[in-house]
């Protein structure tokens, strides 16, 4: 039965309870907001780690095919180099790593592109997405200068990076880490050569962006995932690595828009978050296939 008898009216809410209402759906929605954002972070890292993985097994399943590592490319924006209608081996392309391993990442239809020269080929190629080499905690598909931007890149262990220089492979260059430049010696990098152990050398990692930047492109993102030897696709290990950030972005630098720690692909296939403190010594150590030294925590 109603306690209301007929005609009597429902009294309305007043203002105060009605703010009172609000502010409680609001503090609801505060502490809701935290844990939903963490959830989609750790979705984002999981899949951000699955790209790493499979840029891995890329790497290692070319190894198998040709017997030596992917390279770097020979210099900034370089066009890719063919044999005819064909792509060239790594010891002989200009085009970097990201580009040589496409037959072993399903992406075998996009490396044999062809539009009646290498130019052409170059252009289209560096145009498609290829989904796994962004960060979901960054950005999907980006097109900058008609170019795709990707987010990864392989560790330079040097002590100069462009080896004396930019726009020329330089004959007496000589490089460490596992992804070296095309041309420089030793030129033919097999997994037989990586001395220090595969599990101890980092072979490919996250690079640092300007977080104002990730739809734009910055100088040293601004030729896509399908670059040759510059830092879109190459980063240095003397440099600290650090999260992405507005201010002090050198271009060079390792690091990634996850909190704590960016994640890095190992030579052994594994992937690991490696901290944005870790001592830079055990950084570069991490970098260098070939150095002997002991590598530190990190």
């Amino acid at each position: 039965m109603s306690r209301f008898s007929p005609g009597q009216r429902r009294r309305a809410f007043t203002l105060i309870e009605l703010l009172v209402v609000i502010a409680i759906i609001a503090i609801l929605i505060g502490l809701l907001l935290p844990g939903v954002q963490k959830i989609r972070e750790a979705a984002s890292r999981m899949q951000c780690s699955n790209n790493l993985k499979q840029i891995g097994l890329g790497i290692h399943n070319h190894h198998d095919t040709f017997g030596i590592l992917p390279t770097g490319g020979s210099v900034p924006w370089a066009e890719f180099t063919y044999s005819g209608t064909t792509p060239q081996t790594a010891d002989y392309q200009g085009g970097s790593w990201t580009f040589q391993i496409l037959p072993f990442i399903e992406q075998d239809a996009v490396w044999r592109t062809w539009g009646g020269s290498a130019a052409t080929a170059t252009e289209t190629v560096r145009r498609q997405w290829i989904k796994i080499y962004n960060c979901p905690s960054r950005r999907g598909k980006t097109i900058v200068n008609n170019y795709c931007l990707g987010d990864y890149a392989a560790a330079v262990a040097d002590a100069d990076f462009w080896g004396g220089d930019t726009w020329t492979v330089p004959a007496n260059s000589n490089n460490n880490g596992m992804i070296v430049r095309t041309g420089a010696r030793p030129g033919r990098v097999s997994l037989s050569t990586v001395s220090d152990g595969l599990s101890n050398t980092l072979c490919v990692g996250e690079k640092r962006l300007d977080s104002r930047n990730y739809k734009s492109g910055d100088w040293h993102d601004d030729c896509g995932w399908g670059d040759g030897w510059d830092p879109d696709v190459m980063r240095w290990v003397l440099t600290q690595p650090k999260r992405d950030a507005q201010s002090d972005v050198n271009g060079y630098e390792f690091g990634s828009p996850h909190p704590s720690r960016f994640l890095g692909l190992f030579g052994d296939g594994s992937v690991r978050g490696i901290s944005y403190t870790i001592d830079l010594t055990t950084f570069q150590r991490l970098g260098d296939r070939q150095d002997g030294q002991v590598i530190g925590d990190f």
